[in-house]
């Protein structure tokens, strides 16, 4: 498909993809707008021919419009914005309410996101301005405040006047109010928004125009939810995201260019971490952050006769099982070392229960790999189940366990449905630790993997030993 784009913003032109489609389409665009449209790494713009260019999703998803032409990447995973924003509430480390977005799954993301910041900015304004307190370096010729004699002596030496002081001055120039001016300010510049959106984005700009805009790409300066800005947060919880996540450049008036972008895989790993985490964190159990081990045991001297290395015994845990070389700390940096990352491991007073993998891939193919990555840690753990946890593509996917030929461990494919919103996927994460939780009040199951482990290396010596003994006999 090959379309025109006049760079105006009453011509525009929408293409949508899915995140996976390597296929791409073909768009014409200037060298400018193709330029811009690279940097936002939102797609892969592939020249293919005079000012026509191919443009390939590249792992990320978002919008963004240049010159008239809205690009939209959409997460494969059927997921709508309501969803999407739930999700960008582990990606930060403030608290985000899921009622600050309200959207339908259909709606566009630019509208949805300016009409929740109208709403939310003019809720946290209507009982006036938020002021606070804030440090002031300045020359003056009178004193006001404390006078920096430090700075006084370097910049001015000998001279009485100007005065190098500092005071505090109350302000409506604080973090808060220049976090909602900016993403006020920003938004409105935005093009197809409802003209009533735009002129209440622009009474919020006006009405804190006493803060100072955060300039584009700039630290967005730091806020700590308390009483005195309790009526702002939802408002701030919003409005941070934006200025963080929407770029926008404007040029005589208008945007040449806006840019939402994310990445997925890092938003649902964050997800499936923070949900165990609330979940499975006390009474005993903890959840470690993917511990680097140590899946080499040495050489064959350094077992015993059960197959159990001798040297590794963990005393603590002596009453669940015998710790392995290297488990829950890493190996040295010296030596000759066999690494495994092992995921997010859940361990009860002291002793590893089971691990998860959150990936974000969907297919099977994909999630090959981590099969291979989970059986290691169990291996290098000693433990007899694993959870490869992943967005669910159907709605009627459930977790499927699957055994792993001449082993004791299991690993379980354990798909969340997104696409249910935020409640469902979150119970679905309960439920997980809930299987975690059942498996560590299990006393007999760590004990009894290493016996079958025993049993199975004792098989394999005396397999050995027969074959040798039949060999020396058809020699004689």
């Amino acid at each position: 498909m090959t379309a025109p784009s006049t760079g105006s913003a009453a011509t525009s032109l929408a293409l949508e993809f899915d995140e996976f489609d390597r296929r791409g389409k073909l768009v014409t665009l200037s060298w400018e707008g193709a330029h811009h449209l690279s940097q936002t790494r939102l797609v892969e713009v592939l020249p293919a021919g005079r000012d026509t260019w191919r443009l390939i999703p590249s792992g990320a998803v978002g919008s963004v419009r240049v010159e008239g032409l809205s690009v939209r990447v959409m997460p494969a995973a059927s997921l709508g914005l309501t969803q999407l924003f739930f999700l960008l509430d582990h990606a930060a480390d403030d608290a985000f309410l899921p009622s600050a977005v309200q959207a339908r799954d259909d709606d566009e993301l630019w509208v949805s996101v300016a009409e929740s910041m109208a709403r939310l900015a003019h809720q946290a304004l209507a009982p006036g301005l938020l002021r606070g307190y804030r440090r002031v370096d300045e020359s003056l010729t009178t004193v006001r405040g404390r006078i920096r004699l430090g700075d006084q002596i370097r910049r001015r030496p000998g001279m009485a006047i100007p005065l190098e002081v500092s005071y505090s001055e109350f302000t409506p120039d604080i973090a808060e109010n220049r976090i909602l001016r900016t993403a006020a300010h920003r938004l409105q510049f935005l093009p197809d928004l409802p003209d009533n959106t735009r002129r209440r984005l622009a009474m919020v700009d006006a009405r804190l125009a006493d803060a100072s805009l955060i300039p584009q790409g700039a630290p967005v300066p730091a806020w700590t939810p308390s009483r005195l800005n309790a009526r702002y947060q939802d408002a701030l919880a919003l409005a941070d995201r934006i200025v963080r996540r929407i770029s926008v450049e404007v040029e005589d008036g208008h945007a040449s260019s806006a840019a939402f972008v994310t990445e997925m895989p890092a938003l649902f790993e964050r997800f499936v971490e923070s949900e165990l985490t609330a979940a499975l964190h006390g009474h005993g159990g903890r959840l470690l952050q993917n511990p680097v081990v140590d899946l080499s045991s040495g050489t064959e001297a350094d077992t015993d006769d059960t197959g159990v290395a001798g040297d590794g015994t963990d005393e603590g845990s002596a009453g669940r099982h015998r710790a392995a070389p290297g488990r829950h700390r890493a190996p040295a940096d010296d030596g000759d070392h066999i690494s495994v990352r092992t995921g997010l491991v859940y361990e009860v007073d002291g002793d590893p229960v089971t691990t998860f993998v959150a990936t974000y891939p969907t297919d099977r193919r994909a999630r090959a790999a981590e099969h291979y990555r989970l059986l290691a840690a169990c291996t290098a753990l000693g433990v007899g189940r694993a959870y490869l946890v992943y967005p669910a593509q159907r709605r009627d996917d459930a977790p499927q366990p699957r055994r792993i030929v001449h082993t004791d461990i299991s690993i379980v494919e354990y798909p969340v449905d997104l696409s249910g919103g935020p409640a469902q996927s979150r119970r679905a994460i309960v439920e997980l630790a809930q299987q975690a939780r059942a498996l560590a009040a299990t006393p007999a199951a760590p004990a009894a993997r290493h016996r079958t482990g025993a049993r199975h290396h004792t098989a394999v010596h005396h397999h050995t030993a027969t074959q040798i003994r039949e060999g020396r006999r058809h020699a004689r």
